[in-house]
């Protein structure tokens, strides 16, 4: 018999007509597929059967009932239209338009299909969660009821007999879809199938909510000096752009802490701030109360202006550190505003540094107030070149005991040109540097004004050069600098304090002016000369190298700043790279000394790939020379691994070492193991050990063991007995 086609807008309508169609019992033919299509409504089965006195229709053979909104497929429906209610019998599903997944033996559905009743019940959420019952009911978009029900939001194949790693298992478990919240009652957790945790209630946010106010997960972690500590993180929202979290830190051994951070989204501006108090240990008493504040603002304000609040203090030297909060010895405030253009850069900056470290008469907390930043480039007086002007203006104090004002403005001309012989760059400019110095402690006692006038030219060549080897290429940049700084020299009468830390290497050495900042400036000529080369290999990959010497023929050796004060010719500088693939990356920058030929510094880095293990190798040297007070040269090691195992296991180890002084001394130490991807993507598992040899006042040499157990979508929420 041919299909039957009427239309129909609601379920129920669908329904009458076909009762009313009907002369009192109507049966279809077996084995002939009967589909009503009523524009909004699908009714499918192999065999319908309407009794229009009783007021029931019988649906048999691949049901399906499809309303746009949800979907239901069973062997067997029966209607009864005089109630309202409908009941399916076997292998019935029920689909949502949302993803989400009913399944019984027998279901009863009523209020227009909107409402089921079954036993056993087995439903699975969109993200894959699945609920289990011996009988549940759910209402269409208002909630659900699972009865003597387990929950667990593992991804596992259930159909093939695999359990999951832990569930939920309650009398009873509500999931109301109006607050997208899921109420276990009298609930046992099971890991692997054992019972380890009772909780009267336990209530956590469904997948669609991306944060709920609640407790979090609580961390657990031991070390030597703390003993247990034991993270306890409750969550709040404020509003849908704000927030605030408390972290209480409680110790066996040390004393509690309380971090509570707040966080806030305006249209232009967000706002992180964190506030640390406690009653804890430190080097002065078993028990005092410490206080700290870490605040970061950022905004865009008018005319594109873009400010930044960073605030950091502690009432305390070492609490942060000792208590895993903040590892920095130093804490630096600030206020900036800043502006960029297509061609100018302005910026005002008010900073002030706290010096967390342990002895006070070095202590540095310089305060910068305040330090005015313009920086303009156009278009110079000839054609290809750029006129860079530069103005400087701060004031800083308690600067290692020195206080100085200053002043500077630079404008510099640079001209770029192609020849046939090669690219030749010009540069000329002046730098004018006025110092107001009103406290120093540098070994110098003048004080007062201090005025400087400088003027630099300089003159290059580069050309590069490409040949084909073995068809492959070979690319050899040469390039020659000759600078000339005129001028006065007044390093003695200007505290140098923006450019003290100097060693020449492949990035400085072809600048005018070398040295950072504007308080250190040393006229004099000199050539500096360099070749880098580039060539790829199929053995070895992509391969780079540079190596260049600075000569100097006039003015003074950068005393202090540098080695081979003997000298005219700086050390020799040279840099090594190659990398292929994925398979490794190998650096080595060195500079030798070019009186003494030794090394007087080399940093060589090696990371190499083996299946789905990583190592990086790093090994770096310093010689004596550049440290006032070293008894030797300073050398370090260190290694890392990563792995990857089977399973979503994956380890992460790392170890330094101080080879200082020809002796071999374990540093810092740290290993991770963690296992994720492979538990069902439902819970994580990591255990953690650290060392931490650095001592200070009240820290010591530390061990820290931490297991961390990350169930998925746990949290809690206030309880609710509506």
């Amino acid at each position: 018999m041919s299909s039957m086609k009427l239309k129909m807008y609601k379920a129920y309508y669908l329904l009458l007509v076909l009762l009313s169609t009907a002369n009192g019992s109507t049966s279809f033919a077996q084995n002939s597929d009967k589909k009503l299509d009523t524009g909004e409504v699908v009714f499918e089965a192999s065999e319908i059967e309407v009794n229009q006195h009783e007021g029931i229709i019988i649906a048999e053979g691949n049901v399906l009932f499809d309303q746009g909104h949800y979907k239901i497929t069973a062997d067997k429906v029966i209607y009864n239209q005089l109630t309202d209610v409908g009941n399916a019998y076997g292998n019935v599903v029920v689909t949502t338009s949302d993803g989400v997944v009913s399944k019984a033996d027998e279901l009863q559905l009523d209020e227009s299909f909107s409402h089921i009743i079954a036993s056993p019940l087995l439903t699975e959420l969109a993200d894959g969660s699945r609920f289990t019952a011996l009988s549940g009911e759910r209402t269409e978009s208002v909630k659900a009821i699972y009865k003597n029900g387990k929950f667990s939001p593992c991804i596992c194949d259930y159909e093939a007999g695999e359990t999951p790693i832990w569930d939920l298992r309650s009398s009873q478990i509500h999931h109301d879809y109006k607050t997208n919240t899921i109420r276990h009652e009298n609930v046992r957790m099971h890991v692997l199938g054992l019972p380890i945790i009772f909780m009267p209630w336990i209530a956590h946010p469904d997948s669609s909510v991306d944060r709920r106010s609640g407790v979090l997960m609580p961390e657990f972690k031991f070390s030597e000096d703390l003993g247990t500590v034991v993270k306890t993180p409750v969550f709040a929202v404020v509003n849908e752009t704000s927030d605030v979290e408390f972290i209480p830190n409680m110790t066996a051994n040390r004393g509690n802490v309380l971090e509570t951070r707040y966080r806030q989204l305006w249209d232009k501006t967000n706002l992180d701030a964190s506030i640390y108090t406690g009653d804890v240990s430190t080097f002065e008493k078993n028990r005092e109360f410490v206080s700290a504040a870490d605040v970061k603002m950022n905004s865009t304000i008018r005319n594109n202006w873009k400010v930044k609040l960073n605030f950091k203090r502690s009432s305390q030297d070492t609490f942060l550190r000792r208590y895993g909060l903040n590892n920095d010895t130093a804490l630096k405030s600030e206020f900036s505003g800043s502006k960029t253009t297509n061609n100018s850069f302005y910026n005002v900056e008010f900073s002030e540094v706290q010096n967390l470290t342990d002895t006070s008469a070095n202590k540095n907390s310089p305060r910068i107030l305040p330090s005015i930043t313009f920086e303009q480039t156009r278009k110079g007086f000839i054609k290809d070149q750029k006129l860079t002007t530069k103005m400087l203006a701060n004031h800083v104090s308690n600067d290692l005991g020195h206080n100085i004002a200053r002043w500077n403005i630079q404008q510099t001309a640079v001209t770029t040109q192609e020849t046939s012989l090669g690219i030749i760059d010009s540069e000329i400019g002046y730098l004018g540097s006025f110092y107001q110095i009103n406290e120093r402690n540098d070994g110098f006692t003048k004080t007062g004004d201090v005025a400087r006038a400088n003027l630099h030219a300089s003159a290059g060549w580069r050309q590069y050069y490409n040949y084909i080897i073995n068809q492959k290429p070979l690319i050899i940049e040469p390039k020659i600098k000759l600078t000339f700084i005129g001028g006065d020299d007044k390093n003695n009468d200007i505290p140098n304090r923006d450019s003290a830390d100097f060693r020449i290497d492949s990035a400085n050495m072809f600048l005018t002016n070398r040295f950072q900042g504007y308080d250190y400036v040393l006229p004099g000529a000199r050539a500096d000369i360099g070749l880098s080369a580039f060539t790829n290999s199929e053995l070895l990959g992509s391969l780079h190298g540079f190596a260049g010497v600075s000569r100097r023929h006039t003015g003074d050796v950068p005393s202090g700043l540098s080695t081979g004060t003997d000298t005219d010719l700086s050390d020799y500088v040279a840099t090594i790279s190659a990398e292929k693939d994925s398979l490794y990356a190998f650096s080595w920058s060195g500079r030798l000394n070019s009186t003494s030929s030794n090394l007087d510094e080399s940093r060589t880095k090696l990371s190499t790939r083996i299946q789905n293990a990583h190592f990086t190798i790093i090994h770096t040297q310093l010689t004596q020379n550049y440290f006032t007070s070293a008894d030797s040269d300073l050398e370090e090691a260190s290694v890392s691994i990563s792995q990857g195992l089977e399973n979503g296991v994956n380890l992460r180890a790392s170890q330094n070492w101080d080879l200082s002084d020809s002796n071999v001394h374990r540093d810092k130490s740290s290993f991770v193991v963690s296992w994720s991807d492979g538990l069902q993507d439902c819970l994580t598992i990591s255990f953690s050990y650290d060392r931490d040899p650095e001592i200070d006042r009240d820290i010591k040499t530390t061990e820290t063991y931490q297991l961390l157990l990350n169930f998925k979508y746990l949290g809690g929420v206030p309880y609710d007995s509506n």
